[in-house]
């Protein structure tokens, strides 16, 4: 089991509140990702159980003058727009600017899935005369920063599909009945512009889909049930379609026994595939920091150094992919960015070198808490 040093598994959401306590996982010492996921399933086990004790005491307070006025006006409003959100249209996502699945150097494992994937849809239509009447929905899951959107973007943009991209988050809306509306009108669109054209693959991309798939005993367990049959609804109807490929994402789970546990399994078992995506490896970050510097059209404010000394920024990113130092592609733009910083810190309109990303790198390693012992050894294997 790798080891993690001083590092939280929720990188954006580093604490977790338990008991009315915070929990900073951050600050804990050898805490493996299996442990930190465990934890966090258990508090969330409990604050379901917590949840649904009492909710025969808060519904008491649910009804009420308020609720009931908000109730009228929600039915007189449904669906108009009036109160609540609009719903989106279906509108593909532009990908020509996106990276290619060969430019983001996937690991032997992702590569090989991504490679079975790639043949169903470039395939699709003699997939279909053997058998196979609906291509089988992906599931795509991780932690936070390591890629996802990336790989379904480079895999719409070398199949030639079109893409249709909606985080479901905006699904979500205050008023009754508003959210399940949403999602099936959103599908509706989907569905009738795929049929248009059935030689065209189609990608559909449900983004952050636990905020609709998470299990719920509380409260709301009776709207989370509703908002759950809308989507298993919609998404039978675009399994119907032939040149529809569905993918759903996810990054509250970095194993897939835990999936079943957070998410509603009549959903997540729709889904048969399941893809973990990995934290970068050092040629994705090597890459990544490459293609960021050159991208600066001024190359005055770039230290030839900086681009040509492969052996010192390879080095780097070995080191900073290695398990249990958990770098994503979020925490290096935070270290590009900050080394950008640094060279205009030592002088005004003066070049990024060398020296400036490895002093971002430190500080970076020092906001996650990495051992001081780290980040000596670090320091030593630039230096040789």
């Amino acid at each position: 089991m790798n080891e993690v040093s001083k590092v939280g598994f929720y990188q954006l959401n580093n604490n977790i509140n338990k008991n009315n306590k915070v929990v900073n996982f951050k600050a804990a010492q050898n805490v493996s990702k299996e442990e930190q996921q465990d934890a966090f399933i258990k508090d969330y086990e409990k604050s379901q159980k917590r949840a649904k004790r009492d909710k025969n005491i808060s519904m008491a307070i649910q009804i009420g003058t308020f609720g009931i006025f908000a109730a009228m006006l929600a039915f007189v409003a449904h669906g108009s727009g009036v109160f609540g959100k609009k719903v989106q249209k279906a509108i593909a996502k532009d990908i020509s600017n996106e990276k290619t699945l060969k430019e983001l150097a996937l690991g032997k494992e992702l590569q090989k899935q991504t490679e079975e994937i790639k043949l169903m849809l470039d395939r699709k239509d003699i997939f279909r005369e053997k058998g196979l009447k609906s291509m089988p929905p992906i599931f795509v899951y991780s932690e936070p920063g390591a890629g996802k959107n990336a790989w379904v973007y480079a895999l719409a943009k070398d199949t030639n599909a079109k893409l249709f991209e909606v985080n479901v988050l905006k699904f979500n809306d205050m008023y009754h009945g508003q959210s399940e509306n949403n999602i099936l009108k959103f599908i509706e669109n989907v569905a009738k512009d795929a049929k248009k054209n059935p030689n065209q693959t189609v990608i559909v991309y449900f983004d952050e889909i636990d905020s609709v798939a998470m299990k719920d005993e509380g409260l709301n367990k009776e709207l989370t049930n509703k908002l759950h049959n809308a989507f298993k609804t919609g998404f039978n109807e675009l399994l119907k379609i032939p040149n529809v490929q569905i993918i759903g994402s996810s990054n509250k789970a970095c194993k897939e026994e835990a999936l079943t546990k957070l998410l509603d399994e009549a959903i997540i078992n729709r889904f048969g595939k399941k893809i973990f995506v990995p934290l970068p490896n050092t040629q994705q970050l090597q890459n990544c920091i490459k293609e960021n510097f050159s991208k600066i059209a001024n190359k005055k404010y770039i230290d030839e150094a900086l681009l040509k000394d492969n052996e010192t920024i390879k080095k780097m990113c070995d080191y900073l992919s290695q398990d249990g130092h958990h770098v994503s592609f979020r925490d290096l733009e935070d270290i590009i960015a900050q080394a950008i910083v640094l060279s205009e810190k030592e002088s005004k309109g003066g070049t990024i070198k060398i020296a400036h990303l490895k002093e971002a790198v430190i500080d970076k390693a020092n906001q996650l808490n990495w051992p001081q012992s780290e980040i000596d050894a670090f320091k030593a294997a630039l230096e040789k």
